[in-house]
């Protein structure tokens, strides 16, 4: 080491940076090395041929030191630390020379050659070039530590190791928590332990006396029992759901517990929304069973009252006639009498056949043979139902006309703009009393309510019926 002495004071310092940076990476090999796992004994060897570099790299600084330390105290000392540098050298022979038979490659050989710069016979042989030799077996090392720090750190990111292990458990959404029969943590995953806090208010402490919480409900009162389809559960303060399993493992001789935490919150919140709905779903149901039990007696109803306002519709203008007839001092006709009678079933059944057109065109021809002037204006609406309905209060208004007011020219006019419309007048007698609303106006009322219309009378100058039915994109 006395070609040192020659060295300027900054080199000298430049040099233990070096070797004080090559000790910082070669520590930092270590620690990835020993965090990978021990599959078999070449691991193991390549780990204590690590160690073995790092006791080297203290070599190298502690006579670097020496160095420093009798530059500054200005005398030339005798290179020390013989004995440690043969050694050393000694213990780096043999692990690398086992690693390399282990391992099957050179690297190792190349470390017992770098090593080699430490013995004393090396500095004797070299001389002046030790320096040099010195700097690069420094070097090597430097190079070599950067280099295994790289490939180590990308084994543990993508190979199994100890980290990768305890990682890939604590980033699993199911809670785990492994110990003895004493109590003692083994395993506890980062899910376990945010569980335990929500539970207990502080981490696991002990395995046994967590279980012991949970199964005497002596937990925090954010917490709660519960039961999802028969099976206990835990809901937290958090909201979220969970089921809590135990497992002995046995060990040999030995026994261990495993608890398990599952995550149900979503399964939970499906089986009180189904229970939700499954209430909805009964009370339609008991709805739906009250309407059907009572659809029959509607549906009946509802065909009376249609029936009962054809039939009305039907006999009052047969009546009428008659009236008419009788009123102008005209026999009836007994052919036609027996014909009215005979045919009064038929001609309920056209009545439910024919068009609303043709039904008002019988009704025109009907009147017409009694000298009655039945005058359309308009046509009727496209809508099939409101046409219907229309014919339907035109032929009450026809045999109210007739009947009670002895109309003989009644007029219809059908026209529409934004809505279906129909206006009725005759020239019946002039009314001097409030209409009294019958059964006929009634039943109009009532089919143009249902149709979203309205029906308005008037009686003066004379007697007249309008009626305005919304179109049907406005109904709906």
């Amino acid at each position: 080491m006395a070609e040192f002495y020659c060295f300027p004071h900054w080199m000298l310092t430049a040099l233990v940076m070096i070797i004080a940076l090559c000790i910082i990476m070669q520590t930092q090999t270590i620690s990835y090395s020993i965090r990978r796992l021990r599959i078999s004994w070449v691991r193991r060897l390549e780990n204590m041929l690590e160690c073995a570099i790092l006791i080297i790299l203290f070599l190298f600084a502690a006579l670097l030191a020496q160095v420093q330390y009798a530059l500054d105290c200005q005398f030339l000392a005798y290179s020390d630390y013989i004995v440690a540098r043969q050694v050393g050298f000694l213990l780096i022979t043999i692990v690398g020379t086992v690693t390399a038979v282990g391992t099957e490659l050179v690297w190792p050989l190349l470390i017992i050659a770098a090593s080699a710069v430490l013995l004393p016979m090396a500095e004797d042989i070299t001389g002046s070039f030790y320096p040099i030799l010195f700097f690069i077996s420094i070097m090597f090392y430097l190079i070599r530590s950067v280099h295994i720090c790289f490939i180590r750190r990308l084994d543990i990111h993508t190979n199994i190791s100890s980290d990768s292990i305890k990682e890939a458990i604590d980033k699993l959404r199911t809670g785990l928590l492994l110990y003895n029969i004493d109590g003692d943590i083994l395993l506890n995953n980062h899910q376990m332990d945010i569980i335990a806090k929500q539970m207990i208010g502080k981490s696991l402490e002990n395995g046994k006396k967590f279980q012991q919480v949970i199964e005497s409900d002596t937990f925090l009162k954010d917490c709660t029992r519960e039961y999802l389809g028969g099976q206990l559960v835990f809901r937290l303060s958090n909201s979220t759901v969970w089921n809590i399993s135990f497992y002995d493992i046995p060990m040999g001789r030995d026994k261990l517990m495993l608890l398990c935490a599952d995550d149900v919150t979503q399964r939970w919140d499906a089986m009180k929304h189904l229970d939700v709905q499954n209430q909805l779903l009964q009370k339609r149901g008991e709805e739906l069973r009250h309407t059907i039990e009572n659809l029959q007696a509607i549906c009946e109803a509802e065909e009376i009252v249609r029936s009962k306002g054809k039939i009305h519709d039907i006999l009052g203008q047969r009546i009428s006639l008659l009236l008419r007839a009788i009123r102008d001092g005209q026999q009836p006709n007994k052919a036609m009498l027996i014909d009215f009678i005979h045919n009064l079933p038929t001609i309920f059944r056209e009545e439910q056949v024919s068009s609303p057109a043709q039904r008002l065109k019988m009704l025109k021809d009907t009147f017409q043979g009694m000298d009655v002037f039945v005058e359309i204006q308009g046509e009727l609406p496209e809508d099939e139902e409101v046409a219907d309905n229309f014919v339907n209060i035109a032929a009450e208004c026809v045999t109210n006309a007739v009947r009670h007011g002895y109309a003989s020219h009644i007029q219809f006019h059908f026209f529409q703009n934004d809505c279906w419309r129909m206006s009725v007048t005759d020239n019946g007698i002039t009314l001097s009393k409030p209409i009294r609303e019958g059964g006929g106006i009634k039943d109009m009322r009532r089919r143009i309510d249902r149709l979203g219309g309205t029906l308005e009378l008037y009686t003066t100058p004379r007697f007249s019926i309008q009626i305005f039915v919304p179109k049907e994109e406005k109904r709906k």
